[in-house]
């Protein structure tokens, strides 16, 4: 039990109490004096009147003080938190709710949305809250974070919650929400987080920490999770590629997953047309197992060359539609024309790059990646490079500095170069130019040995573009079974000698994409310019009888991960690294085919159209509004008919992934002695001897009503005179006459008519 004031500074009018002793003081009547014969009764009467009168105007004083003070009180506005009855009513709090947005809100069960569903308990919730309450609501899809002028504003701003793409997870959502509650002291803070308790929204997150560090907080979770939905679902979609060439075959594969009992539902390919429709091209029929999941594949032949988008979409419709479909944009070109430059004899130290990037196969039935020439790297400089996307040098020795700064001009212009540093490197020193470091990014050290087969390539992670291919097999590339003997250890700008801090930093160096196992650099990407630098550091010019080989990766038994690596590093390197498929909510950079305008236009999946800025330098565009997943057209002249690029926006993996968390895993998302409502019987908010009570400004204006009723009536029955007094006394001589006087006046005592002069003794006019 506690008495607080919500006003403190008005309690300062408890001082106006001195007004009426002041005015007490100041305005006491002072009696005429009139002489009258002092008879002895009289005074007598004079002594009793005068004690009697003193109680009466200490008692009308007393009034006029307690009224004032309790009319100060009351403006203070005094509250009384859980003292019985006093205190069943509510004093206001700051409360935050925090909605989950995400496309797993789009799941149904008995013909509702779990966003709907959330919005409906919003209501419910808002209905126990104190009318005078500051309320705020924060979603996952992000925007501006304030409280609500009203109640009924933030229930119009739930109302108008709609799914979309997440920009920030929920923990982060609370977070904004505690900054906001820390801005409002002195209420009490309720914090409301509606979840469906998935492993899309929790899986490696928790606000266990967060949770703890603002214990002040009251925290509620509400569960709007289904139980009961059915629902088909294409969780991923990978491709053999996204810049098949014209002719080529496209390989698609579509992760399935279904929730609930067996059942049979195709699945179909669809392409985007010139006319905006989309038009099947195939259609595979799929056993759905519950809770299994699966794939589907489909390959598609006869591309035309240029941007192609489609779909992959599942027949029919279920209870959640942001899961049927998944989208793709691939360019369709000619085979890239590749220049392989290795020692003499070319035919003999280039034939296992020139086999694993053109196979005989491909180039006789015309559906070849590349399109490449070997030449011997001494007639490099006598071979125009015109019409060339790459060049990869085999082994190169150290180049004279016309050749270094003509390969980099070439490379900045947006192409690739591939370089695969052996033996013939022969003496840093020499190798390691000016115009060398600058054109790779670094510089050799030193040959490392490594005897045995303890040494091979060992990425860290499948992220990069040039690893991701390795993603479909993961843990069983064996990189083990080609070992690495001998390498070039690679120094990068930024780790060069004398390059520290900011310097380092700033520098033009290359990065390392992949790693041997004793830790020195495998793969490196340098960009210069608009062009791409990749540097492997073993070399593959040595035949497999070649008792000083450096490594095995193109003579080793099914050699496999070597044919990936090289193309995978080629295409890296003449790829103008467009994002063609990205997730949605990423920035999707695109080359443009035209340098000379200053915006280009953006087409979405709804159909709308907005302008995004060139960068007329680099000849990029930057689009960031990719939140709704779908296929998104760009031109750069801003017109119709002009070149166009494309990109897809797809929705991530854990955007709709609704599978429910076990119960020791909501534990450690949620933290120890979390409460959870599932339905409106269950929105206990809190216990309320924290928080309720009850103001008690309406009954201290009630007394204070009744302090002035009580001055009015005793003032009135003080100095009201009685019937038959009369209007003008006269006073006596002595002082205590004077007093019975004042007296009779006030009380409205009978007093004797005034005597004569001469009448008694001592009489005087």
């Amino acid at each position: 039990m506690g008495l607080s004031f919500l006003t403190p500074a008005l309690l300062a009018g408890v001082g106006l109490v001195a007004i009426p002793v002041i005015l007490h003081l100041i305005m006491r009547r002072k009696p005429v004096p009139r002489e009258f014969p002092a008879l002895r009764f009289l005074r007598e009467r004079a002594v009793s009147n005068r004690r009697r009168l003193r109680i009466s105007h200490l008692l009308l004083l007393l009034l006029r003080m307690a009224a004032l003070v309790v009319l100060a009180v009351a403006l203070a506005r005094p509250t009384l938190r859980s003292a019985g009855w006093l205190g069943a009513g509510e004093g206001p709090v700051a409360a935050v709710l925090v909605f989950d947005t995400s496309p797993r809100m789009e799941l149904r069960q008995a013909n509702r949305t779990r966003l709907q569903e959330a919005g409906t308990l919003a209501r419910a919730l808002f209905a126990k809250l104190p009318p005078t309450s500051q309320v705020a609501v924060i979603d996952t899809a992000g925007g501006p974070v304030s409280f609500a002028p009203t109640v009924a504003a933030a229930v119009a701003r739930v109302d108008r919650l709609a799914v979309a793409t997440a920009v920030q997870t929920l923990p982060a959502a609370m977070q904004e929400g505690y900054r906001l509650l820390e801005t409002v002291p002195g209420q009490r803070h309720e914090m409301f987080v509606f979840t469906d308790c998935s492993q899309g929204a929790w899986e490696g997150r928790t606000a266990t920490e967060l949770v703890k560090a603002h214990a002040d907080t009251s925290v509620l979770w509400i569960d709007v999770g289904a139980r009961a939905s059915q629902n088909f679902a294409l969780e991923s979609l990978d491709m053999s590629t996204d810049q098949p060439t014209a002719g080529g075959t496209l390989g698609i594969t579509v992760g399935t997953k279904r929730v609930g009992p067996d059942a049979n539902r195709p699945v179909a390919v669809e392409l985007l047309g010139a006319d905006g429709r989309y038009a099947r091209r195939a259609v595979k029929p799929v056993a759905w197992k519950e809770g299994q999941e699966g794939q589907v594949e489909f390959e598609l032949n006869g591309l035309e060359p240029g941007v192609r988008q489609g779909r992959v979409v599942l027949d029919g419709s279920d209870d959640m539609e942001a899961d049927n479909a998944r989208y793709f944009t691939v360019e369709v070109g000619m085979p890239a024309k590749i220049l392989i430059a290795a020692p003499a004899p070319a035919a003999d130290t280039g034939r296992f790059l020139f086999q694993a990037i053109a196979p005989a196969a491909l180039r006789k039935a015309g559906k070849g990646r590349f399109d490449a020439t070997l030449v011997d790297l001494a007639r490099l400089d006598a071979t125009p490079w015109d019409g060339y996307q790459g060049i990869v040098l085999v082994d190169p020795p150290p180049l004279d500095d016309r050749t270094l700064d003509l390969l980099w001009q070439w490379v900045a212009g947006g192409r690739g170069l591939v370089v695969w540093l052996g033996p013939r490197a022969a003496d840093a020193n020499r190798f390691n130019s000016e115009a060398a470091i600058k054109l790779l990014g670094g510089r050799i050290v030193r040959v490392w040995r490594s005897p045995g087969e303890d040494n091979f390539i060992a990425p860290a992670n499948l992220d990069h573009p040039i690893l991701s291919p390795f993603r479909r097999v993961g843990d069983a590339v064996p990189w083990q079974d080609f070992p690495v003997q001998r390498l070039w250890e690679f120094l990068p700008n930024d780790v060069a000698p004398g390059a520290v801090g900011q310097e380092a930093r700033d520098v033009d160096s290359a990065v390392a994409v992949a790693s041997y196992r004793n830790g020195l650099p495998a793969i490196l990407e340098h960009r210069v310019g608009q062009g791409t630098v990749v540097t492997v550091t073993t070399p593959v010019s040595q035949a497999a009888g070649d008792p000083d080989a450096w490594n095995t990766l193109a003579t080793g038994f099914e050699p496999w991960p070597f044919v990936i690596l090289a193309n995978e590093t080629l295409l890296h390197a003449v790829d103008t690294t467009d994002d063609r498929n990205i997730v949605a909510g990423m920035a999707a950079v695109l080359h443009l085919p035209r340098r000379d305008v200053a915006t280009a236009l953006v087409s979405t999946p709804g159909g709308d159209d907005f302008p995004a800025a060139v960068d007329q330098r680099r000849g990029t565009v930057t689009v960031t509004a990719t939140q709704t997943p779908g296929n998104y057209s760009v031109r750069s002249g801003g017109e119709a008919g002009t070149p166009a690029r494309g990109f897809s926006a797809n929705l991530a993996a854990e955007a709709i992934d609704t599978r429910r968390l076990a119960d020791e895993s909501l534990a450690a998302a949620l933290g120890d002695g979390y409460k959870l409502a599932r339905n409106e019987a269950e929105l206990v908010r809190d216990v309320k001897l924290e928080r309720v009570g009850a103001e008690l400004s309406g009954w201290f204006i009630v007394l204070a009503a009744l302090a002035m009723a009580g001055d009015w009536i005793v003032a009135n029955r003080f100095y009201t005179p009685r019937d038959g007094a009369p209007a003008t006394l006269v006073s006596p001589r002595s002082d205590d006459s004077r007093d019975q006087a004042v007296s009779g006046a006030a009380t409205g005592a009978a007093m004797p008519p005034p005597l004569p002069a001469d009448a008694g003794s001592g009489g005087r006019a």
